[in-house]
């Protein structure tokens, strides 16, 4: 969870997303063409949606459409319309390139710098999707995933909450600590929004717990000459005026599993998750 790092596939949309929010490039109901692939330009590289078709009906789609189906051809268009800078500087925000402040070993997540995309617009788009060279710890993405729940701020995670003696009188307790801030409150607001459509409609909904209003985002990272690796961030509940988050997670299911090739996040990532989150709400499994 803090020693490796992977492509963190569609998870990284998150991180797209809010950079397109906080610089006013997009918003949930920005439309954007439509096509079945995206041609790169000044390069014979393409993109394509995961099922090899458009992202649903229609000449254009909005970006809300786009993030809950995990529309690939859509966010390589944003993340050239973000440019190098804003998708760099926004994922630094998150806390990329940056060593974990956390007391075992762990190993930062990375992204290249700006000015390495100047000249290369379908590294850009290829990176807007979690793809290409840019790479995420689980905890990472588990950070990314909490900071949407607690408005925009990641917290300095820790391991020990109370160190107490032999009598059982505590010697030192945890104080929660903000370590970044990730993305605006509106911004943070407007991305679970976006999340627990992924969950009621979209790619996650694997992840879903009676009862409870959760949100997330499924990732299947593509691997040269090996399987994808299927991820799933998320948290719930979805705050509101009378509950508030309580918990965050990051599934990372390497090589897809037992799945192999016919792995994808929302398929092998997010039924872990669900089992996690029910656990955690107390909410019971099916014929339990």
């Amino acid at each position: 969870a803090t020693a490796a790092s992977y492509p963190p596939g569609s998870t990284f949309k998150i991180i797209t997303t809010a950079a397109a929010f906080e610089s006013g490039v997009a918003s949930a109901g920005t439309p954007y063409p439509n096509p079945i692939e995206l041609e790169l330009p000044g390069s014979t590289a393409t993109i394509s949606n995961f099922d090899g078709q458009a992202c649903g009906p229609g000449l254009e789609v909005p970006l809300s459409t786009a993030f809950i189906s995990s529309c690939n051809t859509i966010f390589g268009m944003l993340g050239m319309e973000l440019g190098g800078e804003q998708l760099v500087g926004t994922s630094e925000s998150f806390g990329f390139n940056s060593d974990l402040p956390l007391d075992i070993r762990s190993i930062a997540s990375s992204i290249p710098p700006a000015e390495s995309f100047e000249f290369d617009v379908p590294g850009l788009a290829q990176t807007a999707i979690g793809q290409r060279d840019v790479r995420a710890t689980p905890l990472q993405m588990a950070l990314a995933a909490a900071a949407v729940a607690n408005d925009g701020e990641i917290m300095v995670p820790y391991l020990v909450q109370e160190v107490f003696n032999a009598e059982a009188v505590v010697q030192e307790s945890a104080e929660p600590v903000v370590w970044l801030r990730a993305t605006s409150p509106s911004a943070a607001a407007a991305l679970a929004d976006l999340m627990e459509g992924v969950v009621t409609s979209g790619t996650g909904k694997r992840a879903s717990v009676p009862g409870v209003r959760m949100a997330g985002k499924t990732g299947t990272a593509e691997v040269p000459d090996a399987a994808p690796h299927a991820w799933f961030v998320g948290f719930g509940p979805v705050a509101a005026a009378d509950d508030e988050p309580q918990i965050a997670v990051a599934v990372l299911v390497e090589s897809g599993g037992d799945a192999g090739e016919a792995a994808t996040g929302g398929t092998v990532a997010a039924p872990i998750a669900q089992l996690v989150f029910a656990e955690f709400f107390g909410v019971g499994q099916e014929g339990e």
